[in-house]
């Protein structure tokens, strides 16, 4: 019998342990499209891979798929045939796709289709998008259990990959009937894999005021405030690069000394009495210690944090500037498809909602280099005063800063505007009590002058 210690330890490791990858985001103009295609087609395949058992003994897989060509000769028949995620998967994929995306236009199919190639689901569906599910690996090695599923979207008429990305599990077997503990992973790997294809699976981190629940009492109007980004950090001047890399080098020094323990120095003060011993003892000894220096040094050093690189500090800092700016966090916040049409005109003068790229700078006090970026949002109700700003961060995947394809970089800051614009409209959008749009309304983008205060639209009203 586990105890719930180890069954609380090994829920977390299917969380902790559960992660996204893939070359594709679902694009904002993509997400857009999509109810304009006659359909979409929701399938998913059989596994590409069998359910694989390996045992300290021998090594088991369970028949329901072709046999996979990594399989060992010696294996064994297993009565449990776990049941296949993908289907769950899928579902719970395409619910959060219609709930957020107001997609009326999916179609899931119950039977599985044996081919994933493009071609194949083109002569298949002919037109519209096919948005496809499959376990790529799953099975048990010891004491731990895998799963990996993939999801796609494809646009049929040009065959185009418009999305793909990869889920993957690893956990520790906690004792529960197998099926339970794939459903677990597979309902992990659904939340991450629908944060992907919405654009939201890099978390914002909001401070400042709390927002109410009910966020504004109308739809805003948005005013771009456009001050420059400030970018500390990003733009370090030769000297200013030097003392980090001096200061850097003393913290690895210093958590890198070696010293001797009180027994090892009484050990060579003993053995010092034969004189023809002790410089050889003592000569052991510095050799000794120096290799252990040397080791403690370079595993210490992989662990501090290392200034960004001048090149590619000043290219992420030159595409900031450029991109991250307030009129086009504006412009994203008043296309977001979650408000599909423009308030209707009202003797009251709307709320308005004022946004501003406020800062970007490389955070160096973890293991790893980081690079996060803020924006700020500030409301101004139709009536009474102005409520404090609130900050939402966003940090960039290393791609942002090491990646040669300028195209890729500025995908990674299409993402971070992408994700802070969703942020800030969820926090400050009217709702419903149940947390649903309060009114049919989109925000409209203010394309006044550039603000120098924004406390004086309180003087506006």
């Amino acid at each position: 019998m586990k105890s719930n210690h180890h069954r609380f330890i090994a829920s977390l490791l299917i969380v902790s342990m559960t992660g996204c990858a893939g070359p594709h985001k679902l694009a904002r103009d993509e997400q857009l499209s999509l109810s304009a295609q006659p359909k979409i087609h929701a399938v998913h395949h059989r596994p590409a891979a069998v359910f694989v058992v390996r045992e300290p003994a021998a090594a088991a897989v369970v028949l329901d798929a072709p046999v996979h060509p990594t399989a060992s000769d010696s294996t064994r028949l297993q009565q449990d045939r776990p049941e296949d995620p993908a289907p769950y998967v899928k579902s719970r994929l395409v619910k959060a796709l219609q709930a957020n995306l107001h997609l009326t236009n999916v179609y899931a199919a119950s039977d599985t289709v044996e081919n994933d190639n493009v071609k194949t689901l083109k002569d298949a569906f002919k037109t519209g998008v096919v948005l496809d599910v499959r376990t790529m690996r799953w099975g048990r090695d010891g004491l731990r259990i895998y799963y990996s599923v993939r999801a796609r979207m494809i646009r049929l008429e040009d065959s185009t990959v418009l999305w793909k990305t990869t889920c993957g599990a690893r956990w520790l077997d906690d004792g529960k009937p197998l099926g339970a503990q794939l459903h677990k992973a597979s309902d992990d790997c659904a939340a991450q894999l629908s944060a992907k294809a919405l654009g939201k699976d890099q978390p914002v981190s909001v401070t400042g005021r709390k927002i109410p629940a009910e966020g504004l009492p109308s739809v805003p109007r948005i005013v771009a405030d456009e001050q420059s980004i400030d970018l500390p950090g990003l733009e370090m001047t030769p000297e200013e690069r030097a003392l980090f890399d001096d200061e850097r080098s003393a913290r690895i020094d210093r958590r890198a000394e070696v010293s001797l323990s009180a027994g090892d120095k009484a050990k060579g003060i003993a053995l010092c009495i034969i004189p023809p011993l002790c410089a050889v003892v003592w000569a052991v000894v510095g050799a000794m210690m120096g290799v252990h220096w040397g080791i403690k040094r370079a595993i210490v050093s992989a662990r501090e944090p290392s200034l960004i690189p001048e090149k590619d500090s000043t290219r992420l800092a030159a595409m900031l500037k450029e991109k991250a700016t307030g009129a086009s966090l504006a412009e994203r916040i008043s296309h977001l498809p979650e408000a599909p049409s423009a308030p209707a005109a009202t003797e009251v003068a709307p709320p308005r909602l004022v946004v501003r790229m406020k800062i970007a700078q490389p955070d160096y006090s973890r293991k790893r280099t980081g690079v996060s970026i803020v924006a700020q949002a500030q409301a101004f109700p139709s009536t009474g005063a102005e409520w404090p700003p609130t900050e939402h961060r966003y940090e960039f995947s290393s791609l942002a800063w090491t990646a040669n394809d300028a195209e890729l970089v500025h995908r990674e800051i299409d993402e971070a505007l992408d994700a802070l614009a969703d942020s800030i409209w969820w926090a400050y959008s009217p709702k419903l009590p149940d947390g649903t749009l309060k009114e049919p309304g989109k925000p409209v983008e203010a394309t006044g002058p550039i603000l120098e205060d924004v406390r004086q639209l309180a003087h506006q009203q």
